[in-house]
């Protein structure tokens, strides 16, 4: 979709609305590089589709994340999750603070996004950005944070600051074929970002300097409040002011949508909720729903008819991974809501059908809470709304941190190798099961290493017959340069257990 200078002045609206979705390019992130962060000294992740091209809407990209407890498999899914919350204009969390490498100023983070078009153009968005801890008073208001995969964050002494953020771009534009070239750049000191040259394009004939100040504003309000310059509310309102068709302005709109509607990064906070049977995190085409399982939920009519309209499609295939199982929603009440309207007060109740009973049979099923079932039934639950848009729509990402927790190792394998074979979007995952190296290709995988300045790497001279499961472990006991396990022994783990009890 091109925007023209009629309809650009409501660009951000459309995007965010979605009335023509189907529009936005094929997007996939392609190479990530994290600098400092946490205990990633240096780590580069290079995708099978950053490295070969894969054409418009043609095939799945996996990457898989593998390797020992606390070697960085986690600090790759909180770097998505904060690039995530900074390309949909949303504050990165207070925790998040902590994630800057000991001893350590900063930490820098990079990405790389491909964007294609129907009609062939590929254009490629690099966003860079640089974060640090700030200390913020401890009577602070925003000390508890709210968002759509926290119910509430833990308490950080310190909050996040963004800053050196950096929008580069290459491809066809305005006419001509670019090179990787800053569009937005916010390193230097010029007002109020750099180049001047994109200036013409973004900010147009600025009389009294108005919008340039007014752009100086903005840049200092996303420092305060943890947020990107480039891709918060304001800056994009203030780019669409003046009513310029720009083709850089398109693909950061498309970004900022994508970051809103395509990017998801399911990680282990979230995932406590539904460990500590809490709640229920449903994400649904129409936006992601906590329901309360400890409790009943008290939601919105518009909420409850969105929910209870998606679920049908939710159990479809709940039923073929847990066969006899489905879930609905049980309406107990019609509370009144805080903004007056009826409400609906619910509770998701599981379904079984007892073995051998025919489906039409009321006495064949037992009912239970949804609470009562296991860990992971209630977390395959949570995550299947979201494999089933990764699975058919080649514009969505999904990652997960610790995607095989509490699931049957044989299911698990049998969704990462349907995702392999027929799957249309992007797939990021971590796990500690060892089933997908024998049945996704090694194109798709990564392991951790010992060394922290090169501590994602991909296992060297492996033939196609070969069993990566096999070679891998043949790997963590060889003295090999691609060290990817600091080695246990196994006598001394004996003696400490055995000195920890005297």
């Amino acid at each position: 979709m091109k925007l023209t200078p009629t309809s650009l002045k409501n660009g951000r609206d459309f995007f965010i609305k979605g009335e023509h979705s189907a529009k936005l390019p094929v997007v996939r992130l392609t190479k990530a590089i994290l600098q400092d962060f946490k205990n990633v000294e240096y780590g580069e992740l290079n995708f099978h589709c950053g490295k070969y091209f894969v054409p418009y809407g043609t095939n799945v990209d996996i990457l898989g994340l593998y390797g020992q407890n606390g070697s960085g498999k986690t600090a790759f899914i909180d770097a998505l999750y904060i690039v995530k919350q900074l390309l949909r204009g949303s504050k990165v969390q207070d925790l998040f603070s902590e994630c800057i490498a000991k001893n350590k100023e900063f930490a820098r983070l990079t990405f790389l996004f491909e964007l294609q078009y129907e009609d062939g153009r590929v254009r490629k968005a690099q966003y860079e950005f640089c974060m640090k801890a700030v200390e913020v008073p401890l009577d602070a208001d925003e000390r508890i944070d709210v968002s759509p995969d926290y119910a509430a964050m833990p308490y950080s002494k310190s909050k996040v600051r963004i800053f050196n953020e950096t929008l580069s771009m290459s491809g066809p534009f305005h006419g001509s074929d670019q090179r990787m070239n800053p569009v937005i750049d916010t390193t230097g000191e010029e007002s109020p970002f750099g180049p001047k040259s994109r200036h013409k394009f973004l900010i147009g004939v600025d009389k009294g300097n108005r919008r340039a100040l007014k752009l100086e504003v903005d840049k200092q309000l996303a420092s305060e409040r943890s947020q990107s310059f480039i891709f918060m509310t304001e800056t994009i309102n203030d780019l669409l002011s003046s009513e310029l068709y720009s083709e850089y302005l398109q693909v950061l709109l498309e970004l900022n949508f994508y970051g809103l509607n395509y990017f998801f990064v399911v990680n282990t906070r979230s995932s406590g909720l539904i460990r500590l049977n809490l709640a229920l995190l449903l994400h649904t085409p129409k936006g992601s729903f906590t329901i309360n399982t400890d409790r009943p939920t008290a939601m919105p009519k518009n909420v409850f008819d969105s929910v209870a309209a998606y679920i049908p499609k939710v159990n479809t295939v709940v039923t073929q991974l847990i066969p006899g199982l489905t879930i609905r929603l049980h309406s107990i009440a019609q509370p009144v809501m805080p903004d007056g309207s009826i409400g609906q007060l619910v509770e998701v109740i599981a379904t079984r059908q007892k073995p051998g009973a025919s489906p039409g049979d009321p006495g064949g099923k037992t009912e239970m809470p949804l609470r009562d079932e296991s860990d992971g039934v209630r977390r395959m639950i949570s995550l299947l709304s979201l494999l089933t848009s990764a699975y058919n729509d080649p514009s969505f990402t999904l990652a997960i941190d610790e995607f095989d927790a509490g699931i049957f190792e044989y299911i698990f394998g049998e969704i990462l190798e349907i995702f392999a074979e027929s799957g249309m979007g992007q797939l990021i995952f971590t796990a500690h099961n060892l089933r997908p190296l024998e049945v996704i290709s090694k194109k798709y995988l990564f392991f951790t290493s010992t060394d922290p300045k090169d501590r994602y790497v991909q296992l060297k001279s492996i033939a196609r017959t070969n069993n990566m499961r096999n070679v891998y472990f043949r790997q963590i006991g060889s003295g090999d340069e691609e060290k990817v396990y600091n080695e246990t022994q196994r006598k001394n783990i004996v003696n400490a257990l055995r000195e920890a009890m005297e």
